[in-house]
């Protein structure tokens, strides 16, 4: 069996003056990226299954060149290979479209993705992977408890501390949840040595074709982005309980 894991560069630090608008679309510039944290959570449950059930593993990412630390990060763990799509984009349903063409080809039966990206701060990449490729879905998985030729057997938040207990067919997508398993230190010798290894190249983004075959895109671009806005401050209310109390109306009352 074989799985992938899609695996996003993410910002370590992004000041504003790095970001930019293009098209509708939001870019970092030269800003050193890192693997986005619930995809190392699926990193985690990949390796998880290599060492419970064989399976081989690939981790897959869309980006520039310096999106390859998230594949150096990859191999460091334990991967056994790394793909990167050229490219660079947030607009999920680009990220999607541009690693379809690559998961058609490695035919894998689990594609294992963050439930949310950091930077984007949306959850959409499965969705459209499950879309576009036809496949099971489901989302928030916090434990994977059996694994066949056939099905997965899945647990996964349902809201309000509840999880759901989920048979699903494979092939499949899994929107993996922050704890499905512990994340590992990973010392910089073992980053260093990871750098040595090539990491192929399958093919470039192409953002007008991806455009034109992938249904179902959200009507949306991004007109723009700035800081917080500073009008309010916090205020921390002292004193006894009715005293905290009398101030909170008095604020309340003021606010309304």
């Amino acid at each position: 069996m074989r799985v992938v894991v899609c695996c996003k560069g993410v910002p370590i630090e992004a000041p504003l003056e790095s970001v930019h608008i293009v098209g509708g679309d939001i870019r970092f510039g030269d800003t050193d990226l890192y693997i986005n944290e619930l995809d190392a959570y699926a990193l985690e449950a990949a390796l998880a299954l290599k060492n419970s059930h064989g399976v081989e593993t690939v981790a897959l990412t869309l980006g520039p060149l310096r999106a390859s630390e998230v594949l150096y990060i990859a191999l460091a763990k334990g991967i056994d290979r790394v793909l990167r799509v050229d490219g660079e984009t947030s607009l999920p349903e680009l990220v999607a479209g541009g690693l379809t063409a690559v998961l058609r080809e490695l035919s894998p039966d689990l594609i294992l993705v963050g439930v949310q990206s950091e930077d984007w701060m949306g959850g959409e990449v499965g969705i459209y992977l499950s879309q576009t490729l036809n496949l099971s879905l489901a989302c928030a998985v916090v434990e994977i408890c059996e694994l066949n030729k056939t099905h997965v057997r899945i647990k996964k938040e349902i809201g309000g501390g509840r999880k759901a207990e989920i048979r699903m067919k494979m092939p499949a997508v899994l929107c993996v949840q922050s704890g499905i398993q512990p994340l590992h230190y990973l010392s910089i010798m073992k980053r260093q040595k990871a750098r040595n290894t090539p990491v192929k190249l399958w093919g470039k983004l192409d953002v007008k074709a991806t455009t034109e075959v992938m249904s179902g895109r959200m009507a949306y671009e991004i007109i723009e982005v700035s800081l917080p806005s500073r009008e309010g401050h916090a205020q921390m209310i002292t004193g006894d309980r009715s005293e905290k109390v009398a101030k909170l109306l008095e604020i309340i009352t003021k606010t309304a």
